[in-house]
C-alpha cells in the first residue's frame, strides 16, 4: 500500500491547479472577444468597401452617359457655330446697309438745302467752271487754291457780283475711289469749301448765296483704275444759277 501524502502537500496543488485554469479561460474568453471585435471591424470594411464599388459604378455609368450626351452635342455644337457666322456676315451686311442709308440721307439733306438756298433763282444754268486738280492743291488735309485756280475764279467773280443777288452760286466737290467713301466725301467737300471762302473772303459774295455739296466718288468721268482718271475724278465744279 502505497503511503499518503501529507495533506499540507495535496492542498497547496489543487489550489494553484484551479487558479492556472482559471487564468487559462479568461486568456481564451479574452482572445474570444478580441476576435469577434476583429471580424466585426473586418464586416464593417466590407461594407463600406461595397458602398465604395456600387457607388463608383454609378459614377462610371454617369460618365458613360455624358459622354454618349457630348457626342450627340457635337453636330448640333456644329450648327451653332455656324449660326454665329452667319450672325456675323448679316451683322456687317446690316452695317453697311446702314453706312449706305446714312449716305444717302446726307445726300438728301444736301438737296434739301441747295434747295431752300436758291429758292430765289429758277435753277437755269447762268454761268459755269470746271476746278480741275491742277487748279486746287490735293495736299492731305489741306485744299487749297493753286494761282491757275484762283485765276479761273476771279474771272468768275466778275461775271457774278453784277448780277448779285439774282444769282446763286452752287460749288460740287468730287473725288476719285481710294479710301473709305465716307473719307472721300468729306475730303471732296473740304475742298469745295475751300472755293466758297475765296469766292466769298475775295470776290465778296454773300455766303448765303453760295452752298456747297460733295458727291465724293459717285459720279465718276473717268476710270478709277488709272492714275490719269483718277485725276479727272478729283474735280470741283462751280455752277451759277439764275
Amino acid at each position: 500500500m502505497r503511503p499518503l501524502l501529507p495533506l499540507a502537500l495535496i492542498i497547496p496543488a489543487v489550489v494553484a491547479g484551479c487558479a492556472s485554469q482559471q487564468t487559462l479561460d479568461e486568456a481564451q474568453a479574452s482572445a474570444a472577444r478580441e476576435l469577434d471585435s476583429v471580424k466585426q471591424h473586418v464586416a464593417r470594411l466590407s461594407d463600406a468597401q461595397q458602398a465604395m464599388d456600387a457607388r463608383l459604378g454609378k459614377l462610371e455609368s454617369g460618365q458613360a452617359r455624358l459622354a454618349s450626351r457630348l457626342d450627340s452635342l457635337s453636330p448640333q455644337q456644329g450648327v451653332l457655330d455656324a449660326l454665329r457666322v452667319d450672325t456675323a456676315a448679316l451683322r456687317a451686311q446690316l452695317d453697311a446697309a446702314n453706312a449706305n442709308i446714312a449716305r444717302a440721307q446726307e445726300g438728301a439733306d444736301d438737296a434739301v438745302k441747295i434747295a431752300r438756298d436758291s429758292r430765289l433763282v429758277s435753277g437755269k444754268l447762268a454761268d459755269s467752271l470746271l476746278l480741275t486738280e491742277s487748279m486746287v492743291s490735293y495736299a492731305y488735309e489741306q485744299p487749297e487754291l493753286t494761282a491757275g485756280g484762283r485765276t479761273a475764279l476771279d474771272g468768275l467773280i466778275a461775271g457774278i457780283k453784277p448780277k448779285l443777288p439774282n444769282v446763286f452760286v452752287e460749288i460740287v466737290g468730287y473725288s476719285d475711289n481710294l479710301g473709305l467713301d465716307s473719307q472721300n466725301r468729306r475730303i471732296a467737300l473740304e475742298r469745295a469749301e475751300a472755293v466758297r471762302r475765296y469766292l466769298h473772303e475775295t470776290g465778296g459774295i454773300p455766303l448765303d448765296r453760295m452752298s456747297t455739296i460733295s458727291y465724293g466718288d459717285l459720279q465718276p468721268v473717268a476710270s478709277n483704275v488709272t492714275a490719269e482718271g483718277r485725276g479727272q475724278n478729283r474735280r470741283i465744279w462751280v455752277r451759277v444759277l439764275r
